[in-house]
């Protein structure tokens, strides 16, 4: 699975409203980690004594990662639900999400005592972590009591929960497997029938001019004759090779557009949560920024925006190592309705001259008979261009060598009707 994150095989928003539900059903805090216990999800129901005081403590913070993360590991290992008490002495639990065998992270719940808390262990936790004794204490009188059996549903309930999403992450890794295979296949087609057009189509056209300029000469009969055989053999070979490359280019992608409303808002809210998440140990800050001016309610194939918009912003992530990560929305009115400009800022390792033109032409040639550069396909972009080309969009590059790197993605839309 190489270097695949859990946040690109699930959809953020979908296991949000899942982690809520188990939520309000079982009374617990819960969040979705990644295989180093960092959150990929924001929490669900936390507790007043958890989220306003412990964590907001740097100390109670760091404790809190740290017990995160030792509760990934536990699970990782034993591959089961796992109990654990937390250092504030709370009551947690985390399920083990695997996908084709490998370890991805963590369903975590709890937030909850399993006996009446001991208020001078309380008191000296507050004291360590600069929080006052009295309302650390008041606050962990909130926080649910469960007895054992009520724990042993909510351990396997959470299990079950884990599955549910190892199950979803296993169907999209297929998926994703499929669709990168299929593009493979295309490519190497591609790669093919352009090696055949560029090595064999310039020669027949010589020949075909050569056997025209002879054939006006005066030509016993049965040479004129083999010569405009050999000249109308030549131009059917030609005429194939064209023809097959123009099919190839109509089938480089799914045709098939699915346009349905869609809400802007919530797919930035998406990829906000995605990506702060994945970003939260690094020295890199996501933001997302959409003029007052852009519709929320929009008309268009959401499915392939978003994955350009995930190609676009992985390649950032890859090559930002701190700074900031930037996806700015912007909009420009046109006769037919409106033109989404999508513009991904980073400031990584940039590009030199050279690169930027490669990676520029490779988007503008994507209608045109000509093949992707392998050293092109190296920086992830190779997926984007079958996406971007199949909902009629372009791409702009600009990039400075130890700068940075902008991405504009504009692509036709039109606002949902009210």
């Amino acid at each position: 699975m190489g270097n695949m994150h859990l946040s690109e095989l699930l959809d953020i928003e979908s296991m949000t409203i899942i982690q809520n539900g188990f939520s309000k059903m079982t009374g617990m805090a819960s969040v979705l980690t990644d295989e180093n216990g960092v959150s990929i999800t924001a929490g669900s129901n936390f507790s007043r004594f958890c989220n306003e005081l412990t964590r907001k403590s740097c100390l109670g913070k760091s404790r809190c990662e740290g017990c995160d993360r030792a509760g990934a590991k536990q699970t990782m290992h034993s591959g089961k639900v796992e109990v654990y008490q937390c250092h504030a002495g709370l009551c947690d639990f985390a399920a083990p999400i695997i996908v084709d065998g490998r370890f991805m992270g963590s369903f975590v719940g709890g937030q909850v005592l399993m006996n009446e808390p001991d208020e001078a262990s309380v008191r000296a936790t507050a004291e360590e972590l600069g929080i006052d004794p009295d309302t650390y204490v008041e606050a962990i009188r909130e926080v649910p009591i469960l007895k054992q059996e009520q724990i042993e549903d909510a351990a396997e309930f959470l299990y079950m929960v884990a599955n549910i999403f190892s199950t979803m992450a296993y169907n999209n890794y297929m998926t994703l497997n499929k669709s990168r295979e299929m593009e493979n296949v295309s490519r190497m087609k591609l790669e093919v029938l352009s090696t055949i057009n560029f090595n064999i189509h310039k020669p027949l056209q010589e020949m075909l001019f050569l056997a025209n300029s002879i054939n006006r000469m005066e030509l016993p009969e049965d040479v004129a004759t083999k010569l405009r055989k050999l000249e109308k053999m030549n131009q059917t070979v030609v005429n194939t090779l064209a023809d097959a490359m123009a099919y190839s280019e109509m089938t480089r992608t799914d045709s098939d557009i699915i346009e349905t409303e869609y809400d802007l808002t919530k797919l930035c809210e998406g990829l906000q949560l995605t990506y702060t998440g994945r970003l939260m140990e690094s020295n890199v800050e996501f933001q997302v920024e959409i003029e007052d001016d852009v519709p929320t309610d929009l008309f268009g194939d959401v499915t392939r925006i978003r994955q350009i918009l995930i190609n676009l912003l992985n390649n950032a992530v890859q090559y930002t190592k701190e700074g900031t990560i930037t996806l700015h929305i912007a909009k420009k009115s046109t006769t037919y309705g409106l033109l989404l400009l999508f513009e991904i800022r980073d400031t990584g390792i940039g590009m030199a001259e050279e690169q930027v033109k490669a990676i520029q032409d490779m988007f503008d040639s994507v209608h045109e008979s000509q093949v992707i550069d392998e050293d092109i396909l190296a920086f992830g972009l190779g997926m984007s261009t079958q996406l971007v080309n199949a909902v009629y969009g372009s791409v702009h590059v600009e990039s400075v060598l130890g700068e940075g790197t902008v991405f504009t993605v504009s692509i036709p839309q039109m606002e949902a009707e009210e």
